[in-house]
């Protein structure tokens, strides 16, 4: 969903304002409602239109530059580096990417007003050229480029508050099996409380809650009358090894690194347990089984329907 707000088209007074307040923002393509984003830190990497799910990587912040007055950097909130046309390159089809902030021209750019959006015009090419999504492309992914302006759809932005995943009562559904949702069941030879699928008209207690962490880390918590408030984790040694269980002592718990996804199944999240360079291990259902009663355990990420998970505010 687009707001109304246009990105900095009310002059140079209102982008200097703007930029002076170091407000952060998403900046959406029009043609399909994504988020401009950066997936790294890494100098060169590149800025793609992906789903607008919440992820730091698709916040900026505007900086007032010297290039020109009414010039501004866009500021990756991710990585502290800003948007830029590869070498300042004046040509069509440039690639843009993120960079060291300074005053090259491919680092600086300016706003015009194009209906009811904004086009970015970069400092690189006199006349001005503008910032597009490759060929309009529609897709999820698709990449920035430098090119004419000619009025394509690609070409035009606006501004909004994409917020994602936000605290508060959620269901999570696997996506093999969404008319199911996690709930609490037993396993093992002590009989220990662990995570399971049930059809959702049956779980209702505990009541799961989304304590947000910052940087894409959440609390994943259990509320019931009879046993208070507890934490998802995944325990190093266990007699049910990798499955999901509860811990009352919620501040030593595991965060969870929820990402937004749309394969294999649109719309979704996968959820990490463990915060590591690689997010290799992620939640999924014990075989891929879409029975009542099966179990959530940790295991190696892969491209499966049980590892991506629909979350519902309730």
């Amino acid at each position: 969903m687009l707001v109304s707000a246009l990105l900095a088209v009310g002059g140079p007074t209102a982008r200097a304002a703007d930029a002076a307040s170091g407000r952060q923002i998403n900046i959406a393509a029009t043609h399909t409602g994504m988020c401009l984003e950066v997936a790294t830190h890494d100098v060169g990497e590149p800025v793609r239109q992906r789903r607008c799910a919440g992820r730091e990587g698709a916040l900026w912040h505007l900086k007032v530059s010297s290039a020109a007055g009414g010039a501004v950097h866009i500021v990756s909130v991710l990585s502290g580096k800003c948007m830029a046309v590869r070498d300042s390159s004046a040509d069509d089809g440039a690639a843009v990417v993120q960079t060291e902030c300074d005053n090259r021209p491919g680092t600086s750019f300016q706003f015009g007003e194009d209906g009811d959006a904004a086009s970015i015009q970069p400092m690189t090419a006199n006349p001005r050229k503008c910032l597009e999504v490759t060929s309009s492309a529609t897709t999820d992914g698709a990449s920035l480029r430098q090119w004419t302006c000619d009025g394509q759809a690609g070409a035009r932005f606006t501004q909004g508050s994409f917020r994602g995943l936000e605290e508060g009562w959620i269901k999570l559904r696997p996506g093999s099996a969404p008319g199911l949702c996690l709930t609490e069941g037993r396993a093992g030879l002590l009989n220990v409380p662990v995570v399971v699928q049930r059809p959702c008209a049956q779980a209702t207690s505990p009541r799961t809650y989304l304590l947000p962490q910052g940087n894409g880390l959440f609390k994943i918590q259990w509320h019931s009358a009879q046993a208070g408030v507890r934490c998802l984790m995944v325990f190093p040694v266990s007699t049910v090894p990798d499955l999901l269980e509860t811990s009352t002592d919620c501040a030593t718990a595991n965060s969870f690194y929820i990402a937004a996804v749309d394969t294999p199944v649109a719309n979704t999240y996968r959820v990490h347990t463990l915060h590591t360079p690689d997010q290799k291990y992620c939640v999924g259902i014990t075989g891929g089984s879409t029975a009542e009663g099966a179990t959530a355990r940790q295991e190696p990420c892969a491209e499966r329907t049980d590892q991506v998970f629909f979350i519902d505010s309730e």
